[in-house]
């Protein structure tokens, strides 16, 4: 008996994180625009799901900062925000910073491994392939994971709690505001993600952690580099017209 009631509940929890994903897919091929307003009976057409992994999902999202919902005013993508954008990332380098020393020290051989993997298919997503939104999206699951990895091998379950649900977040905010693509940026995260896989090979923290940081602050300041006031106009009428971002 215990095994049938069990199913449901591992189904129902299998369909949230699809429903999870599919609304991630949906931002990053710019489907869902910083601005646009959505609902759950939209999205649960789109994605092809129901309407209560659909609410888990949006919850999700919602806690992460991705969404906000609004009463009758439904589910709304996030505008993109420089201050909350500087914010993250001094969470980010905080964190980061804070898990290194257990890291280095408690990674297992199949994490190790894993960060390795992820490596080099960042590379092919990013440096070895042509720039397509699919790619884009490859990308980013694998850069979330392959940070996530580094703070995992902390064992500290709660870092690991608070780091995803922002991690996630900047990715987006990554490339919902990134103008065309640069292969030399391609070229020089790449470096740094290497740099960072080799450190934590090496299990050295010092190492680790300044690659970290460097890698933290390039990013960042690509990103605040879009907050210039040439830009915010671009950001406002891309809103009001619906249009993609370059």
């Amino acid at each position: 008996m215990r095994k049938k009631t069990a199913r449901p509940v591992q189904a129902s929890s299998s369909a949230a994180v699809r429903a999870y994903d599919g609304i991630i897919d949906l931002v990053l091929h710019h489907e869902l625009r910083p601005g646009e307003r959505t609902s759950v009976n939209l999205l649960a057409k789109r994605i092809g799901l129901g309407r209560t992994p659909i609410k888990e999902a949006i919850t999700r999202l919602q806690t992460e900062g991705l969404l906000s919902v609004a009463g009758r005013s439904g589910t709304v993508v996030n505008l993109i925000d420089r201050e909350e954008t500087e914010k993250l990332f001094a969470l980010r380098r905080v964190l980061e910073d804070f898990a290194v020393d257990e890291a280095v020290e408690n990674a297992t051989s199949a994490q190790l491994r894993r960060i390795r993997e992820l490596t080099q298919e960042m590379r092919r997503h990013s440096v070895s392939l042509d720039n397509t939104m699919h790619s884009t999206a490859e990308f980013v699951r694998a850069n979330v994971e392959f940070h996530a990895t580094i703070v995992a091998a902390s064992g500290n379950r709660f870092l690991l709690r608070i780091y995803s649900q922002i991690q996630m977040h900047l990715q987006i905010v990554t490339y919902l505001v990134r103008r065309g693509y640069d292969p030399r940026a391609s070229e020089r995260r790449q470096r740094e993600h290497e740099e960072i896989c080799k450190a934590m090979t090496k299990r050295d923290a010092r190492m680790l952690k300044a690659a970290l940081r460097s890698h933290a602050r390039t990013t960042e300041e690509a990103i605040l580099k879009t907050f210039e006031p040439a830009v915010k106009p671009l950001l406002r009428n891309h809103v009001r017209q619906g249009s993609r971002l370059p």
